[in-house]
């Protein structure tokens, strides 16, 4: 029973990762680094942008060396995987571009694998059906994390969209009402005018 326990333990201790929210700036620039110790390790990177002008960022995947790996400009959200052939430190960065002017908040994941799992191990995952389970369960969890994370995405947007759209239209019905007024007041004056230029000519 202990050993399935650290077998158990072992199989769901598979990675590293960190998860961050951080409002990025106007025409600000944040980098945020993972290090990688050993070649070929699986690293993925996850983000999305929550709050802040049309939801967008530019994006910037460097290896060691300054070797860029991915670039993207104006990205709403990205979910990619790669495996790291160099050790080193891989910088992940976010730059809130030059034609933006609004505070964005992004949500973002860095996961590294951590090291491998000795062959034994491996080998008693293949051959226990409770270790097969629990690997099982472990990717369906970060499967329906990712879900999560984009409905959460999401429902953020649509209620942007609600807010600036009940704002839109409360200032359009305040405008509206204003020269309904102002249409008024004019009206009065011009019928008292010209009553008024009736009895001066009598």
């Amino acid at each position: 029973m202990l050993r399935r326990l650290v077998l158990l333990l072992a199989l769901v201790a598979m990675a590293n990762a960190v998860t961050l929210r951080k409002w990025i700036a106007s025409h600000e620039k944040n980098c945020y680094f993972a290090s990688v110790d050993v070649p070929f390790k699986k690293v993925a990177f996850y983000f999305a942008v929550h709050q802040g002008g049309n939801f967008d960022i530019d994006y910037e995947v460097e290896g060691p060396n300054n070797r860029q790996l991915f670039k993207g400009e104006a990205e709403r959200q990205g979910d990619f995987v790669f495996t790291a052939t160099q050790i080193g430190e891989y910088a992940f960065c976010f730059k809130n571009g030059l034609a933006s002017f609004a505070d964005k908040l992004v949500e973002f994941d860095i996961t590294v694998e951590d090291d491998a799992r000795p062959e034994d191990i491996t080998k008693r995952a293949k051959r226990d059906e409770v270790a097969s389970s629990v690997v099982t369960i472990a990717s369906d969890l970060q499967q329906i994390t990712k879900f999560m994370k984009y409905f959460r995405m999401r429902e953020n947007r649509n209620f942007a969209t609600i807010s600036s759209t009940e704002s839109r239209i409360w200032w359009f019905s305040a405008l509206d009402s204003l020269c309904v007024v102002l249409v008024a007041v004019v009206q009065v004056y011009a019928i008292q005018a010209l009553f008024t230029a009736k009895r001066t000519r009598l």
